[in-house]
């Protein structure tokens, strides 16, 4: 039952530039039961890769973003597919992530649902 509960109080996360990287990632966490990890832009742009270094918490959305892309607002939906979800971030915010396992161990597969991910990799 209590998997059941969780599935039908999954919620849709807005974002918007001007939200820190700790608000999202704790909405992330309430919201889809996951971890959500937010990478600072280099000088060569998006890098989620080796070498990828963790964003600030205390820093917004718009500061962590490449300066190629004019940061818009989003909305992450339960729906979408991990791999979705990355390239959203990518295109319309111009910032990496990565989805994790609930536990931060492993990252999420793209080709699986965000709502999917906390009970495929508990």
């Amino acid at each position: 039952m209590g998997l059941f509960k969780f599935l039908l109080g999954l919620k849709d996360v807005e974002v918007n530039g001007n939200m820190h990287v700790s608000t999202l990632q704790e909405r992330f966490a309430e919201n889809f039961g996951t971890q959500l990890r937010i990478y600072s832009k280099t000088s060569k742009g998006i890098n989620t890769g080796k070498g990828a270094r963790p964003a600030d918490s205390k820093a917004t959305l718009a500061s962590v973003s490449i300066d190629s892309v004019k940061v818009s607002s989003m909305t992450i939906k339960k729906n979408n597919t991990v791999g979705e979800i990355e390239d959203q971030f990518a295109k319309k915010m111009g910032i990496g992530i990565q989805i994790a396992s609930p536990d931060g161990k492993k990252l999420a597969p793209n080709n699986i649902k965000l709502k999917d991910v906390s009970k495929e990799m508990s």
